[in-house]
């Protein structure tokens, strides 16, 4: 990206806040390129605490640095001071984000005034959404919300570091765009947020497998909680310490999130637990070995071309024991994909194809074909959408089909607002008893992971909208609907699971 490029790009930098004409030669702050502490405290008039030291000192040595923070713990104070830090003595580029302009504009840039106008020896031009520094010059700060991201596809410059605020609000789209524009040895990425929600990519990347160099900052450790009074303004306080405990409990997500500054084990209205999940994954071995002999049952969220991908689950009693996917594939090769995996499982159609929907039992048992005989194992469908067209030429097939409906009244229809709402409770019940089995599949877990629930007004539990889902995701959760959909049990008086015989837990 040229320099013209980047200009374009600065279509709105706000009202000019501050403008200092210093005559002080850049050349000076060079000696301040490695000591960030240094610059902040003798250029900036700023005093850190310990852990934005350590924050400091991260990004100076790691090009890869997360922070996850409990409330008012100043890392937005930090990533301000370090941004001008970058702009003046390693002389690069800072591209500063976050999820609204709020964020960037009120809070960030709000930092990086206070800064710049404490040190009025820093040459240059301050906007509401971009410091520059003169004409040519690529050092410099530009701000912007992350939607915007996508267009600074492509950038680069000689240093570059991009700062990320609010980071579990960011999308995926966001991060890629970001780290594709600090690719050089000296570049950096600095992402600051609070642990809301264990999944998603601000969970990922604090995780110690990531690469990232990951600080927690606790609430406990802030030195107005430590000493029991203000130390630093603005930070959390006991008070508010204490009304979080007092209001949802210390062992709550919520404590553990806005006050531990640590990943609660359950997201926030979320559905699953993250415990859950793991505990379910340890127990996939076993669970594989004990009941390999059970019959399989197939699930099916069908796709087509675009992006969403064509899932299959397979299971045996509890146990998940595989998941298969393909995408930009269409309906007539996904059948035949299919044949082959339930072929492989033990599967097969009748001596003669099904009844189709609607024909009346006893003619077609009249002419010595039982629907009952049709067909070994189940193959659940989503028939929504293009998974009709799916079902019905399995069925012609001779295969025994059952089709999903989301949408549709479920059985308990006192209790769940639809079938979908039903199937997914289902399968949190299970994990919560540790009565199911699930392979480790991370994009599972982060599928599972982000929805979230509420009850309506009648007390009936109501899942988010798909829609409202991928939006936040980025993608469609077709992972978890394949499997929800191959744990779900009818509940049928009478019917329970073939793993709720002898020693096993019936069906729900």
């Amino acid at each position: 990206m040229t320099l013209a490029q980047l200009r374009r790009l600065e279509h709105d930098l706000g009202e000019l806040v501050e403008r200092h004409d210093t005559e002080r030669d850049l050349s000076e702050f060079k000696r301040y390129a490695n000591d960030p502490l240094g610059f902040i405290r003798e250029v900036l008039k700023g005093d850190p605490w310990s852990r934005q030291a350590e924050i400091a000192e991260a990004v100076k040595n790691d090009p890869l640095v997360v922070v996850r923070s409990c409330n008012a713990a100043g890392k937005d104070w930090i990533a301000a001071q370090l941004a001008l830090w970058w702009v003046y003595a390693r002389q690069g580029r800072v591209l500063l984000t976050g999820p609204t302009e709020r964020q960037v504009r009120e809070i960030v840039m709000a930092e990086v005034t206070r800064a710049f106008a404490r040190a009025s020896d820093l040459p240059g031009e301050l906007f509401q959404m971009a410091l520059r520094l003169g004409p040519g010059e690529q050092a410099g700060i530009l701000a912007f919300t992350s939607t915007e991201a996508s267009r600074l596809t492509g950038f680069h410059a000689p240093r570059v570091m991009a700062v990320i605020t609010e980071a579990q609000g960011v999308e995926d789209f966001c991060w890629e765009g970001l780290l594709a524009c600090a690719t050089g040895a000296e570049d950096r990425v600095l992402a600051v947020g609070n642990p809301l929600s264990p999944s998603g990519r601000f969970y990922a990347v604090n995780r110690p497998q990531s690469g990232w160099h990951a600080i927690k900052i606790s609430g406990e450790e802030h030195p107005n909680i430590v000493e029991g009074r203000t130390v630093i303004p603005g930070g959390p306080s006991p008070e508010f310490a204490k009304r979080i405990e007092q209001e949802y409990g210390r062992s709550s997500g919520i404590y553990t999130a806005r006050v531990l500054g640590e990943f609660p084990d359950q997201g926030e209205e979320g559905l699953f637990r993250r415990i859950w999940l793991e505990a379910a994954a340890e127990r996939c071995v076993e669970y594989r070995r004990k009941y390999a002999g059970e019959q399989a049952v197939v699930a099916v969220d069908p796709a087509r071309y675009g992006p969403d991908e064509t899932v299959v689950a397979i299971r045996r009693g509890p146990v998940i024991t595989e998941i298969v996917s393909w995408c930009q594939v269409d309906l007539m090769e996904t059948v035949e994909r299919l044949r082959v995996i339930l072929d492989r499982v033990g599967i097969s159609p009748g001596d003669s194809p099904s009844p189709p929907r609607g024909t009346v039992s006893a003619t077609w048992a009249s002419r010595g074909r039982s629907t009952r005989s049709c067909g070994q194992g189940r193959v659940v469908v989503d028939e929504v959408g293009l998974g009709g067209g799916v079902a019905d030429r399995l069925r012609e097939l001779g295969y025994q089909v059952e089709g999903f409906n989301g949408g549709s009244k479920a059985k308990d229809a006192e209790r769940f607002m639809n079938r979908r709402a039903e199937s997914y409770w289902q399968l949190r019940k299970r994990l919560e008893e540790g009565r199911v089995a699930l392979p480790a599949d991370e994009q599972l877990f982060d599928e599972l992971m982000a929805l979230r629930w509420r009850p309506t007004a009648e007390g009936k539990v109501r899942l988010e909208a798909k829609e409202e889902l991928k939006s936040r995701l980025g993608q469609s959760p077709d992972r978890a609907d394949a499997v929800v959909m191959c744990m779900y049990e009818k509940l049928r008086k009478g019917v329970s699971a073939t793993w709720g015989k002898s020693n096993r837990v019936a069906a729900l």
